[in-house]
Order: structure tokens, then sequence, then C-alpha cells
């Protein structure tokens, strides 16, 4: 299984978790489960994400296209 890079990007674009939700109007425990436990959320939930850290959804999901973008 292909590990998201959520946390990752998360972290060096400086967001808490919270802020995260709250950019992308999704729930802690969808953040939680994401990072934590590799859950892979709808797409709706993964383009909002995306879009409030600015970054391809495959950026954070490899799987998806683009998948080569890594935050450094």
């Amino acid at each position: 299984m292909i590990q998201n890079r959520l946390r990752a990007w998360r972290h060096k674009l400086s967001f808490t978790q919270q802020e995260l939700t709250q950019a992308a109007g999704v729930s802690i425990a969808t953040v939680v489960l994401i990072e934590k436990y590799n859950h892979l959320p709808g797409e709706d939930v993964r383009a909002r994400i995306a879009a409030a850290l600015g970054v391809s959804e495959g950026a954070i999901w490899p799987t998806q296209e683009g998948s080569d973008a890594k935050p450094e």
C-alpha cells in the first residue's frame, strides 16, 4: 500500500490539523484518519484538501496524477 503524503505537505506548508480542517471544510477526524491510518477519502474530500494546501491531489496521494511531486 502506498502511503499518502498529507502530513508531510501539511508540515512543509506550516498548517496545523485544525487550520487544514477549516481551510478544506473537513473534520479533524478525517484528517487524523488520512494521516494516521492512510485512509483514502472520496474524490470531493481529496480535492478540497489539495486545494486548501495549494497542491495537486497526486502530490498527496501518489496513486493520482502528478505523483512525482514531493514535499522537500
